[in-house]
């Protein structure tokens, strides 16, 4: 066979450049791309599922924040093939169909178009596996060549994003094999990154000429109507499988079919929502990681976010307790690990803080980037006391609160010695590493929050919802501490909300009857109508008497897209629709809104939000809302504008759906005492009936059955499983 001189696995092979310096890669536009992901590898390929070389739109094979395979093509010898289907709709594993373009075949004869089938079949486990069959569909006898070109970059994942580094690793020449070939990077951490790539059966001849690609080629002959198949395996530093072939796809679907057997089960009339449900669902087992240490989480997002954050799991947690608590329960776990022990300003840690984000690039081993993990979160130690509070609540599960009070005592600890700067009683943020978040609330761009002038707000910044989830923490912590046997403690948290409140809807409040986006360093207001009152409704802050001009004034064309509430008023000077908190449409923050909505009775109003949602996410491709889309007002053609870089799935995007469906259902757990509340459910006019499966309270299990008749739904209880007692209630309590 012809192939490159191979190096001995005893030499050290030649260094390469990886990038040029004056070549940064900044993604523009994964609009169209496909994204498989299963654990802790995902594989994003442009629509034809090709990895071009030398893209610039971060295509690739990834592993712990790294690019480890930044080329990845097929194509017959002499032209690119035809591509009749791409879909990566099962999220763990991707399909191409292929035919030839008029060509010729290596005898000479003439090939017709649409006369050679190729189906090219990649799934994600431990490993990326693809199985590619050619079946020759002509009346004679044909031989092909078929080339597959590899490349590899090891780029570190904020280098793709835009990072400018000074200094790379060593790249080193593809080690080629009569079956493989291994790309191999040194990096500034020390670490050995590999990537090795497996061929059954072996390839005619493999071309290692770096500055092209590594080039495999298969000769293939076939008979009228016979099939060939290659297999090509893709190991992340030298990583192996638990099974192989067919075993691979149906190993990971039974896994996908437990995950969902084992959540709320939901069924509908309407078979478009049912579909929209399902996808928030496998979503978020799509998302799935596990830590290392026995516990899992959702990762935040694909590509760019794929990874441990403290606010995203504590959300996700939230809207998903009425279907699958143990996304709460193992991110309650996860995060009281990682919780943070000392103070270090380079990483803006301090005791008992939770963190904001955990990656494993080569840029954060070697410190020139602080997420080791990064704690510049300043919402996340709050969302998670009330993620424990609201578990404790839907679960009874005293014994993981046990095992996590020292946790949560921390996070206490840390709200009053680091989280409220100035001993004012709000919690407040303000940058203290040198390249961490300057805004540190969920709205975390640099330019998201502004007073009504546009001018940036200067900190130390109290945002208005943040807030709201230390007053729901606070307010969820008594009856945990009392469950504890600390009543003490419990009545001081009661006590804390109370006067949180007050003094909130005193010094928040502004004349124009909406709440300020924030306080600045100053305590003057910033008065930018924003999305992010709404959070303060969600958490309950929210004077009642204030609740109708909120919800008004979110509802407000300024505001209000047609496709949902918007990030910013249009009215505000640095409105954009494209911009990523700027105006932009966030499914996650209209979940919220929606739930905060339900609670202060607006049930019309949690139906509009529902519908709009619902109706952007028919639009998106696998009915998938991702984790943004541009705030453009709704037109006539009824497609929602998309974010060109947009995260497809965004775990509590894929949350939304559940966290709606609940509010419109009016579902409130109480399991200590065993019950559960159905607070004035209504139903929108898009679904005539809706029933639910093995809802969880406690340790007890209950079938309900909603049915709307008009403006008015009711509802069944079909069936109790253990010690529960089910009230339809009209009134939310806060």
């Amino acid at each position: 066979m012809e192939e490159a001189t191979p190096l001995q696995l005893d030499q050290e092979p030649a260094a390469r450049p990886l990038l040029p310096e004056a070549e940064p890669m900044a993604v523009q536009d994964i609009r169209e791309a496909l994204v498989i992901r299963e654990r802790d590898l995902f594989l994003i390929t442009n629509v034809a599922g090709e990895v071009p070389l030398h893209n610039l739109d971060g295509y690739g094979f990834y592993y712990a924040d790294t690019r480890y395979l930044s080329g990845y093509e097929f194509s017959f010898a002499d032209a690119k093939p035809v591509v009749l289907l791409s879909t990566a709709e099962l999220g763990y594993s991707a399909e191409q169909v292929l035919t030839n373009p008029t060509m010729r075949s290596l005898e000479g004869r003439n090939l017709p178009r649409g006369t050679v089938e190729v189906r090219r079949q990649r799934v994600l486990e431990e490993v990326l596996e693809e199985t590619l069959r050619i079946t020759n569909y002509n009346l004679f006898p044909i031989t092909l060549d078929v080339i597959y070109t590899f490349d590899a970059d090891f780029a570190d994942i904020f280098e793709i994003r835009g990072y400018h580094r000074t200094k790379r690793g060593r790249l080193f020449d593809p080690l080629v094999r009569d079956t493989s070939i291994t790309f191999s990077y040194k990096g500034l951490d020390g670490k050995k990154r590999e990537a090795l790539i497996n061929f059954s059966p072996s390839p005619l001849a493999i071309d290692g000429d770096s500055s092209r690609g590594s080039r495999a080629r298969f000769r293939i002959s076939l008979g009228h109507r016979d099939s060939s198949a290659i297999r090509i395996v893709i190991s992340p530093d030298k990583r192996l499988g638990s099974v192989q072939g067919g075993e691979r796809l149906g190993s990971v679907a039974t896994e996908y079919s437990r995950w969902l057997s084992e959540t709320t089960r939901v069924y509908t009339d309407n078979e478009f929502f049912n579909a929209v449900l399902q996808r928030s669902l496998t979503d978020l087992r799509m998302l799935w990681k596990n830590d290392g240490y026995g516990g899992a989480y959702p990762a935040a997002g694909t590509p760019w976010f794929d990874t441990l954050f403290g606010r995203d799991t504590c959300i996700v947690g939230l809207q998903t307790l009425a279907y699958k608590p143990e996304l709460a329960r193992q991110g309650l776990k996860v995060l009281a690990r990682w919780q943070g022990k000392k103070s270090d300003p380079w990483r803006d840690e301090e005791p008992g803080k939770i963190l904001h984000e955990l990656r494993q690039d080569e840029l954060t081993r070697i410190s020139e980037l602080p997420f080791s993990p990064y704690y510049g979160s300043v919402d996340a130690t709050a969302l998670f006391l009330w993620l424990a509070a609201e578990y404790y609540a839907w679960t009874n599960d005293l014994e993981l609160i046990r095992e996590i009070e020292p946790n949560l005592k921390a996070a206490i600890r840390w709200l009053y010695s680091y989280g409220d700067l100035d001993g004012d009683g709000y919690l407040e943020y303000e940058k203290r590493s040198a390249k961490g978040l300057v805004n540190q609330g969920w709205k975390d761009s640099g330019d998201a929050i502004m007073h009504a002038d546009g001018t940036l707000v200067e900190a130390p910044v109290a945002l208005v919802e943040v807030q709201g989830y230390l007053y729901a923490a606070k307010k969820g912590l008594a009856p945990l501490f009392d469950a504890l046997g600390d009543p003490i403690s419990a009545q001081i948290h009661r006590n804390a909300a109370a006067v949180l409140k007050r003094r909130f809807n005193r010094d928040f409040w502004l004349p124009e009857g909406y709440y300020a986006l924030a306080l600045d360093g100053q305590k003057g207001p910033a008065a930018s109508s924003a999305s992010n009152p709404g959070h303060a409704l969600w958490a309950g802050i929210v004077l009642r008497s204030r609740a109708a001009q909120i919800t008004e004034r979110l509802l407000r064309n300024d505001m209000f897209s047609g496709w949902g509430i918007r990030t910013l008023s249009t009215t505000s000077s640095r409105f954009n629709p494209f911009g990523y908190h700027l105006g932009t449409v966030w499914p996650h923050d209209n979940s919220i809104i929606a739930m905060g909505f339900k609670k202060y009775g607006f049930e019309d109003e949690v139906n509009e939000v529902a519908t709009a949602l619902f109706d952007a996410a028919r639009a998106f491709p696998y009915y998938r809302l991702p984790e943004l889309f541009g705030g453009a007002a709704r037109s006539a053609h009824h497609a929602p504008v998309p974010y060109p870089v947009a995260c497809r799935p965004q775990a509590w995007a894929a949350g939304a759906f559940p966290f709606i469906l609940q509010a419109i259902l009016g579902l409130r757990a109480d399991a200590p005492a065993k019950r559960l509340f159905i607070v004035r459910p209504k139903l929108p006019q898009w679904l005539g009936h809706v029933q639910l499966e093995g809802l969880r309270v406690g340790q007890a299990e209950v079938d309900l059955y909603y049915e709307r008749k008009g403006d008015r739904t009711s509802v069944q209880i079909l069936d109790v499983r253990g010690d529960l007692q089910v009230e339809i209630v009209r009134r939310w309590p806060l």
